[in-house]
């Protein structure tokens, strides 16, 4: 159960960015909308947490690892040319959530305590962690999640904020969102071995419960605030902004922290860890100046477009591997299907 909660946290540190903690990614995905939106996006996230761990399964029988050794490379599950176009969609999305988090940083410190410069220094430390061994700060992970969901209830509480149960009903927005959450804290997800049914299950069924109960809050207080960041505003209210503004924070911290490693997981191989670090740090500290509430309406919508076509490739993966598995996929259109399974035991270096 230990690895459950430790998979759920890794998971979840890569979600609850500046755009989640603050409240401005959920109003511009969930105005509107009804409470039962938010929760099937609750437990769409949880499931998918299991998806990446049996995928992570997959890629553990094609035995393929990045230079450290710590993590396989995900999209070498996929043929070479899919994955060439999945790996960059992800770097993209990987370059612009740093850089919203690094602007994330320096409007939250800009506005609440009149501190300057904040992105660059926090973007620093943060790349410095990543490059070294995740799997060592995952306890914190859990300690900073049970400190952001702490601050979720207690503005919930405090500002005696009701639950919006009427409202549309898009199911695409919940697709949406889930599809641009899942890209980062999947790939971070995908290991170097075997993950038990029972750990799967677990940690599908632990996240999709934090992220349930965050969003359902989280929805509800953002729908009585306003401004860049509704959570921050809504603390305000009740004499505590700048508590807020500190958990924000960290919870911005921790997506840098887990974004930097995805990059440097799937580049550093190729260009070596001070490269890309470097390239990491220029980019998005470039990137921010666009602005933190820009980013979110803008370039958030485009990340959620880039990761959905990963969740439509991963899907007919998983449909396709299955059948092949259990030789149905050769009686109905055998080629493919044989494709598949070469994909799963030789080489990507031999795909075409």
């Amino acid at each position: 159960m230990l690895k459950a909660f430790k998979n759920s946290a890794l998971y979840i540190s890569a979600i609850i960015g500046a755009g989640f903690a603050s409240g401005s990614e959920i109003t511009l995905f969930f105005e509107g909308q009804s409470l039962f939106v938010v929760i099937l996006a609750g437990i769409m996230l949880g499931g998918f947490s299991g998806i990446f761990l049996h995928m992570g399964n997959l890629l553990a029988k094609k035995n393929s690892r990045l230079s450290d050794g710590s993590a396989g490379d995900l999209f070498a599950l996929f043929p070479r040319r899919r994955a060439a176009f999945l790996r960059a969609a992800f770097l993209l999305s990987s370059f612009i959530t740093l850089a919203a988090m690094t602007a994330g940083a320096e409007s939250i410190f800009a506005s609440s305590f009149d501190i300057r410069h904040m992105g660059i220094i926090s973007v620093v430390p943060a790349v410095i962690i990543a490059a070294g061994n995740l799997e060592k700060i995952k306890s914190a992970f859990i300690a900073l999640i049970a400190v952001v969901a702490a601050l979720i209830v207690w503005l919930f509480v405090a500002g005696r904020s009701g639950i919006p149960w009427g409202g549309g009903f898009n199911v695409l927005k919940a697709v949406s969102y889930t599809s641009m959450n899942v890209f980062l804290g999947g790939y971070l997800l995908v290991k170097d071995r075997r993950a038990e049914r029972g750990e799967i299950a677990a940690t599908a069924v632990v996240s999709a419960a934090v992220m349930t109960a965050l969003l359902i809050m989280i929805h509800s207080i953002s729908g009585g605030a306003s401004g860049e960041m509704p959570v921050i505003t809504a603390a305000q209210k009740i004499g505590g902004s700048r508590a807020a503004a500190i958990i924000v924070f960290l919870a911005v911290f921790s997506t840098m922290i887990s974004t930097a490693k995805a990059t440097l997981k799937l580049t550093a191989k190729k260009l070596g860890k001070p490269v890309s670090a470097s390239i990491m740090i220029s980019s998005s500290l470039l990137i921010s100046l666009i602005g933190f509430k820009s980013l979110i309406e803008y370039a958030y919508p485009f990340i959620s477009l880039l990761s959905s076509a990963f969740t439509a490739v991963t899907a007919v993966f998983l449909i396709a591997s299955q059948r092949a598995k259990d030789g149905r996929g050769q009686k109905r259109n055998g080629t493919a299907y044989i494709s598949l399974n070469s994909d799963l035991d030789a080489p990507q270096t031999g795909q075409t």
